[in-house]
């Protein structure tokens, strides 16, 4: 293995010099040009103190001479001007040296270092995400090497400037794998742009073997495709041999559930008896857009059985569509078996059109309806004029939620923020309120794809069910990969955990109650009426149908897990009554599974509204 040396194409990788690291070069070379100029008018003067005819040449030549101090005595006196050549010479060819060691030292102190590392992280990728990742791991001390394939990447400059080492090349290469001594890291997260790369860097990893007496480091893969990670989690489940263990990620997703979660579709709750209708408009369908809309149909559904409404807005609409159901073919048609899992509609045009912002003031003026704005362009420019234009067309509206994605905090989410003082009362003259979201410094943190969000809650609602399926059964982790410990459950089961944890509080709010800490004083809700049952199990039910849908399974008899066939993919009822009873059972669970979290929680009756 050797030592990783600055690209030489790129003209920003290297170290960054202060104005007094420059001075010290204009010293050395003032000191070599004095020497020089000196060394020829002694030499020149001695020549005619010897009776000789000068030759300038020579002059030149002996003054080079006078750098490595090699000097030729003479019978005359020297002239002042060569004795102070004679040391201004060897000062300024020993002051060139030093630096010339100092400067090769610091441009390549960090692939030294890097050498003797182990227990650090390696981040293949130097994006926006990348690079924010990489600092948040500088800023605790730990130690990171970047793989980047461009050697024209514009962050470059960047990480050589904040001590963090890069290596050009592609991390699907065993040797440039070796070069970041992958095999000594503790983490390794793969986070390039492109799918297709981070898909060619996790067959990679899942191959090689972990260095003798050494635990093989953590691997964590980005890749949007929800379906595609399931199958590659399964097929590296099945063939993982000694291969290193690979999780993977979305960050796209994991900040739909936090946006979700914070401003939840059904605002304080819908209940059974209530016509409100939740409608979700997209401007914009990319990474982020169909994470959006994912996320909100997995999650909204709601207790009056009025389906969600998903209308996207895109110029390439018809294409979008096809690649979105191409992925999730159940948004498609529903079948004789099921009610349709959300009203999903695809519009061509442009965020920042006329018809587009006629089309979404005719769907807010529509009546009983909670409508939900995510403007998800990448220009931030665009988006700062589309949400502010749409502001002011819903002045009506206040209502709604207009919530546009911002790349980075620093950039324009302070503009958006201001409109909010911290007592809580807006700024704003009148419209929806405005929330940014998506900002790095959200989505890319070791927290957001190692400690989701309600993460706790999950691992409750999955030891309660680990616990229950083990009670007078023969079933064991080995043969069901459901009763696994957590940290050794697949992707998919852990997404179907996350699901049912995050739609408890839609539930909640649906019967007038909400999650809360146990330091509230209000009394703890252990049993729910017979009438909240009924209304929260066919809830659960088609809950649990989305889940299963949108995860790639289907209606067919009889059973078959492993082909993903269910014969409970059906109407509420159309179920056995048998399985009708797992549904009260989980609504029944809810309090227990809320206690078991880390740290506890219960479910509380919210306070009546105010007599208007």
């Amino acid at each position: 293995m050797g030592f990783h040396m600055p690209h030489p194409q790129h003209p920003n990788h290297g170290v960054h010099y202060d104005k007094s690291s420059r001075g010290q070069w204009y010293v050395v070379a003032g000191l070599a040009v004095a020497s020089l100029v000196l060394g020829t008018i002694g030499f020149t003067r001695a020549a005619h103190l010897a009776g000789k005819q000068p030759d300038v040449r020579d002059a030149i030549y002996n003054s080079m001479r006078l750098f490595h101090m090699h000097f030729d005595p003479v019978e005359h006196p020297l002239p002042w001007e060569l004795q102070w050549a004679r040391f201004l010479a060897p000062l300024a060819l020993g002051a060139g040296l030093v630096k010339g060691f100092i400067y090769a030292a610091h441009s390549h102190r960090h692939a030294f270092l890097h050498w003797y590392q182990s227990g650090h992280v390696v981040i293949c990728g130097l994006g926006q995400k990348g690079l924010h990742l990489a600092r948040e791991y500088r800023k605790k001390n730990r130690w990171v090497a970047v793989v980047e394939k461009d050697p024209q990447n514009e962050f470059l400059h960047l990480c050589a400037r904040e001590h963090i080492h890069c290596i050009i090349g592609d991390a699907a290469e065993p040797a440039v794998l070796e070069e970041a001594r992958a095999a000594e890291a503790c983490e390794i997260i793969v986070l390039t742009p492109d799918d297709e790369t981070n898909l060619r860097v996790a067959v990679q990893l899942s191959r090689l073997a972990p260095s003798p007496g050494r635990t093989p480091p953590n691997c964590y893969v980005h890749l949007e495709n929800i379906q595609l990670r399931d199958s590659l989690q399964r097929h590296f489940e099945q063939n993982k041999g000694s291969g290193w263990p690979v999780h993977f990620f979305d960050v796209h997703a994991s900040e739909a559930r936090r946006v979700l979660a914070e401003l939840p579709l059904d605002g304080a709750g819908i209940r059974h008896d209530v016509k409100t209708t939740v409608h979700v408009v997209i401007l914009g369908f990319g990474r982020m857009g169909r994470s959006l809309a994912l996320r909100a149909a997995q999650m909204g559904h709601f207790a009056n059985g009025r389906k969600l409404r998903i209308s996207v807005v895109d110029r390439n609409a018809d294409t979008q569509r096809e690649r979105f159901l191409f992925h999730y073919p159940a948004l498609a048609v529903p079948t004789d078996k099921r009610d349709a899992i959300c009203d999903l509609q695809f519009h061509p045009g442009l965020a920042e059109s006329l018809g587009t912002r006629t089309r979404i003031k005719g769907w807010a003026a529509e009546p009983d309806t909670l409508l939900r704005i995510f403007i998800c362009i990448d220009d931030n420019t665009r988006a700062l004029e589309v949400v502010f234009r749409l502001q002011e067309a819903l002045v009506d509206r206040p209502d709604c939620s207009l919530l546009v994605r911002v790349k980075q905090r620093e950039s324009l989410a302070d503009i958006f923020r201001e409109t909010v003082p911290a007592d809580g009362t807006s700024r704003q003259a009148a419209g929806p309120r405005i929330v940014p979201f998506g900002m790095v410094e959200d989505t890319c943190t070791e927290e957001a794809f190692k400690n989701p969000k309600d993460e706790p809650l999950a691992k409750a609602i999955h030891e309660r069910f680990r616990e229950k399926r083990r009670a007078g059964s023969s079933r064991t982790p080995e043969n069901d990969p459901a009763l696994r410990d957590w940290e050794r459950l697949t992707d998919d089961l852990r997404a179907s955990n996350f699901q049912q944890a995050d739609h408890m509080a839609n539930k909640l709010r649906a019967i007038g109650c909400e999650i809360a800490g146990t330091s509230d004083s209000r009394r703890a809700e252990e049993r729910f009426t017979n009438e909240e049952r009924d209304i929260l199990a066919p809830l659960e039910h088609t809950r649990w149908n989305a889940e299963r849908l949108l995860a790639g399974w289907r209606y067919g008899t009889p059973t078959d897990k492993t082909c993903r066939i269910s014969e409970n993919i059906t109407d509420w009822n159309s179920l056995h009554e048998s399985i009708q009873n797992y549904d009260y059972e989980a609504i029944d669970e809810m309090p227990i599974i809320l206690s078991k979290a880390s740290p506890p929680l219960k479910a509380v009756r919210r306070p009546p509204p105010a007599n208007p």
